[in-house]
């Protein structure tokens, strides 16, 4: 679903990477939405991790947020998943049914086949321009885990894709990324945000006053 966060105010006060007892994560969707409601929250996006085969039932999961929106009528809470992009043609490691059944679709790399910069960089324009993915999720990890080197160019290149295919970059405040070179370049280049904690845990949910401080800072940079 292109553009589903454009109706939200801005700047948004939501966290948008969360990861619950579902997989790896330590608590139940009702708790990060009692959370949520005490950090101050609008929206909660949750992006469970997801394969092609499961190892869970995701109508489970959907099932507990549709719960979870009539509980908490004051928080905006979107389903979405975290996949993987497993090729160099931008396909992710989820089927279709779960892409069809979520609100959003975040779109990572993880474990890569290609482990030079030319491949990352043709599979990550490919994943891009995929019209199921809505979020490029902790950018530019792959980069910085391989070693990889970004020249102001190639930055600008994959800022472009972003903007044309309305892909929103995610600042992910657990691993501390874009840098702030390539944060510059995008803000310049007027790219969507949105801010995840990549949260396992409901102590590592963001809360309103963080949120206002982080876009505060983006905010200067357009």
């Amino acid at each position: 679903m292109k553009g589903f966060i454009d109706d939200l105010a801005f700047p948004i006060l939501g966290d948008f990477h969360i990861h619950t007892s579902y997989t790896d994560g330590a608590d139940t969707i009702d708790a990060y939405c009692q959370r949520a409601r005490t950090n101050g929250l609008n929206h909660l996006a949750f992006s469970e991790h997801v394969r092609k085969k499961l190892s869970y039932d995701f109508n489970d999961y959907l099932s507990e947020i549709a719960v979870a929106r009539e509980n908490y009528p004051v928080l905006s809470i979107f389903a979405g998943c975290e996949a993987k992009v497993i090729d160099r043609s931008g396909n992710l490691d989820v089927q279709k049914s779960v892409i069809n059944s979520c609100d959003f679709v975040t779109a990572v790399f993880h474990s890569f086949p290609c482990s030079y910069k030319e491949a990352y960089l043709e599979a990550l324009e490919a994943a891009l321009k995929n019209p199921d993915v809505n979020i490029w999720g902790h950018p530019t990890l792959f980069v910085k885990r391989q070693g990889f080197q970004l020249s102001p160019g190639e930055i600008a290149g994959i800022i472009e894709t972003c903007v044309r295919y309305d892909i929103i970059i995610e600042i992910n405040i657990k691993y501390d990324l874009p840098d702030l070179e390539f944060l510059k370049i995008a803000c310049k280049e007027g790219a969507k945000f949105v801010f995840g904690s990549d949260a396992h845990a409901v102590d590592e949910l963001l809360d309103k006053n963080q949120l206002v401080k982080l876009w505060k800072k983006i905010i200067q940079m357009y």
